[in-house]
């Protein structure tokens, strides 16, 4: 018999399956059928399944179903012999028949990804100076202005070595207390644009809340934004990591917890422009229909993507609260809004 270690099919989970996401409650990794590609529904609907803890892999659209190494064959095109050596490489050795179960594996628990290396760190990075993945990360920090941006992280990481999150810009999540307690990374490479995540989180983690540690009484509000990076040019600006379109789903448990620390604070959903995006669009509408505050983005800005596009092409640091809050509708006026956005 052979184990497969989970660590080695999660690595080849989010470089071969679109969109994949970990369900830490029944241990399931969910994501878009590599086989099927789900005909019209490629990218909007997830019915493929990799379920750990029963060594199977099956589509709810194609019906394909198989346990693990089968699965790892078709998936990756490697011969079974390929595999076999790739996870010598792993802690977990090829248990034989007869032989001591495995041991279980633990959540991960590390703060950041394994080898990581400070980008602010003047020591590491003259010993880098040469490497082009920590140059492409520096140029990527630059040119989208994350080294300036307001409510920034106090330094970006990056690995050189990690199974997961190899070549990837770390951005690294604090609690109130300052330390790191989840991270989100992003491509770099454009070699990897296309066949990889564009972003990825913490591995076996509950998702926490970027920025509650930037969080300044200054204001009265709080911008929740989907994405950390956009959330870097908002003051009080904190991000989920993602938002469905059943709004009651967005926060984690953990999350939850994050914001109650901060109930005397408005709350004001800020998403990327409902102009360009149907997904946006459609989640603003499940928030207003929720009673939440959405951001609307004015029709002179159907230009821009996100609070970063504008940022990058205007050259500046922040978003100003004022100009958010002149274009927070909630109610009625909200669903009007959005509704000439979409006839438009």
């Amino acid at each position: 018999m052979i184990i497969i270690p989970e660590e080695y099919t999660v690595q080849q989970l989010y470089e071969f399956v679109y969109k994949v996401t970990y369900n830490k409650y029944n241990h399931t990794y969910n994501g878009c059928c590599p086989f099927c590609k789900e005909g019209n529904s490629w990218g909007s609907k997830k019915r493929f399944y990799y379920i750990a803890d029963k060594d199977l892999a099956f589509c709810h659209n194609c019906g394909y179903s198989k346990k693990t190494l089968s699965f790892l064959c078709e998936l990756t095109n490697k011969p079974v012999s390929v595999i076999i050596n790739e996870i010598q490489k792993f802690d977990i050795e090829i248990q034989l028949p007869g032989s001591p179960e495995a041991h279980e594996i633990k959540p991960v628990t590390k703060s950041l990804p394994h080898d990581c290396i400070n980008l602010t760190d003047d020591q590491q990075l003259n010993f880098y100076k040469d490497n082009n993945v920590v140059r492409a990360a520096l140029h990527l920090i630059k040119t989208r202005r994350l080294d300036s941006a307001i409510n920034r992280p106090k330094t970006f990481y990056i690995s050189l070595t990690d199974k997961v999150h190899k070549n990837r810009l770390v951005l690294p999540f604090y609690n109130q207390d300052n330390e790191i307690i989840f991270y989100q990374t992003r491509t770099i490479l454009h070699t990897e644009m296309r066949n990889k995540p564009k972003y990825l989180s913490k591995f076996n983690a509950e998702k926490s809340l970027y920025g509650i540690h930037n969080i300044s009484s200054e204001l009265d509000y709080i911008f929740i934004f989907e994405g950390p990076i956009d959330s870097f040019f908002m003051q009080n600006g904190i991000a989920t990591c993602g938002i469905t379109e059943r709004g009651n789903q967005m926060f984690t448990e953990l999350q939850r917890e994050q914001l109650n620390n901060f109930n005397l604070y408005k709350k004001i959903f800020v998403l990327d422009n409902q102009w360009v995006d149907k997904a946006a669009h459609n989640k603003s509408l499940s928030l207003v229909d929720e009673g939440h505050e959405v951001f609307i983005w004015p029709k002179e800005l159907r230009q821009f993507k996100d609070f970063n596009d504008i940022c990058v092409t205007c050259g500046k640091d922040k978003i100003k609260p004022e100009f958010v809050l002149k274009h927070t509708h909630s109610g009625l006026k909200a669903k009007l809004l959005l509704t000439v956005i979409k006839n438009n």
